[in-house]
């Protein structure tokens, strides 16, 4: 059997999740030959759902958005967090904080999203293959061959770029056996299902996403559509070996324990089994190569708690698209400089989400982050963070570094109400 020709491409996209779909639109955009190697065949079942705002931009520049607008997906206008005992409730409105234009976003269901932005991809100009396993990347100072199955046949071929959206697959990573950097985040489990006639808010609040904190974890809800919702238990990976029980045994018995849970979810319905993702936090210490770029997952990911990771995946692969136009146009590769700059600013974004998840996982942070008071306006930075804005302003940047300040000072001072995680005397919902 006579090898396929090698074929030769500007860029090659391995993944075509948004990291990847979202980047190849960038450079098709731009004028460049480029193919997208996927080992799915999309539509397919994918977690993530919840989008944040300032995401919504990248979905305009790319000419996206529309075509998310007539998916059908269910409105977001802000989110709500709570305790599993119905004690503590504080909702935030997107269009009170972050203005008219970041005011709403969807809860999408990742099998539908994904496929709209990779069918955008195709309608822009790449090459989209589906169903192809890359099995090795080789590099140099030229650009990249790469090597991928189509069933049994082997194909090769040639590009100046490379793009690794692989997600939690982390091709390059994986390949190069690349050092990996601490996050300094607890090893997690998140045990997930779709269920029918869970608990909905009323009005436009009924397209929030809803965050359960308990003891040890906490619990998403997120309305997929008029009947199915996404719900999620995430608690460490020690904790659950301390309790001997399987993940959906475990995600079973907290629903059980606390009364809002239990609540939300009588008279439900699961929609196909549970899924499982452990030990997800992680980053490599360089996202960028010569040649290579690694956006999305690819380059790392902390914690699903503010719902960052397709936020993540555009900005970064916008980043990395640009980068490689401005290179590839005075027909260099990447400096080291800008190798360099590329993994510093990718890693500022996730740190502003590690520290905010730091606080949401410590108690006596917890308990400043659920205070109704507005003090020094501090609501608002820690809105722009939950709706995805990772370049605060000055006005926005000092009040940050002011509820940091008052998270250290609550753990003597409790000028913050404590949180109580023990069930009170039973009554009807809070805060709904």
């Amino acid at each position: 059997m006579v090898a396929p020709a090698v074929e030769c491409f500007d860029v090659v996209v391995i993944g075509g999740g948004p990291g990847g779909s979202t980047a190849g639109t960038y450079l098709a955009l731009d004028g460049k030959k480029a193919l997208i190697l996927e080992r799915e065949h999309f539509p397919r079942f994918h977690i993530g759902e919840s989008l944040l705002p300032y995401g919504n931009d990248i979905l305009q520049e790319t000419g996206a958005w529309e075509k998310v607008e007539k998916s059908g997906f269910m409105p977001k206008f802000g989110a709500e967090f709570c305790t599993g005992n119905n004690t503590r409730f504080h909702r935030f409105w997107f269009e009170r904080g972050l203005g008219e234009h970041y005011a709403q976003t969807f809860q999408v269901e990742r099998s539908r999203f994904d496929h709209v932005l990779l069918k955008h991809a195709a309608e822009t100009g790449c090459e989209v293959r589906e169903g192809c396993i890359v099995t090795e990347a080789q590099m140099d100072d030229e650009g990249v061959t790469i090597f991928y199955q189509d069933g049994i046949t082997r194909h090769e071929v040639r590009a100046r770029w490379l793009v690794d959206a692989t997600g939690r697959d982390t091709f390059i990573g994986r390949q190069m056996n690349l050092p990996r950097k601490p996050t300094l985040l607890a090893k997690r489990i998140a045990t997930y299902a779709h269920f029918k006639n869970v608990f909905r808010n009323e009005g436009r609040a009924g397209g929030h996403i809803t965050v359960a904190r308990v003891p040890d974890g906490w619990f998403w809800f997120i309305p997929l559509d008029e009947e199915r919702t996404s719900v999620g238990y995430v608690q460490s990976l020690n904790a659950l070996k301390r309790t001997g029980l399987k993940p959906e045994e475990s995600f079973e018995k907290i629903i059980r324990e606390y009364s809002d849970l239990k609540s939300r979810l009588a008279g439900s319905t699961r929609v196909g089994d549970f899924h499982v993702t452990s030990d997800y936090s992680y980053r490599f210490e360089g996202f960028a190569m010569p040649r290579c770029l690694m956006v999305g997952d690819a380059a790392g990911f902390v914690d699903p708690i503010f719902s960052s990771g397709v936020l993540m995946a555009l900005k970064s692969a916008r980043q990395a698209a640009q980068l490689i136009s401005k290179a590839d146009m005075a027909n260099r590769p990447l400096t080291n400089r800008e190798q360099s700059r590329y993994t510093r600013e990718v890693c500022r974004m996730m740190d502003i989400y590690i520290n905010m998840i730091t606080a949401f996982y410590d108690d006596t942070s917890f308990e400043v982050f659920m205070s109704p008071a507005s003090m020094l306006r501090i609501h608002h930075a820690v809105l722009a963070i939950i709706g995805g804005n990772t370049d605060l302003p000055f006005h926005l940047w000092w009040r940050m570094q002011a509820f940091y300040a008052f998270c250290i000072l609550q753990k003597w001072v409790k000028f913050s109400p404590i949180v109580e995680y023990a069930e009170p005397p039973a009554g009807p919902l809070a805060g709904k």
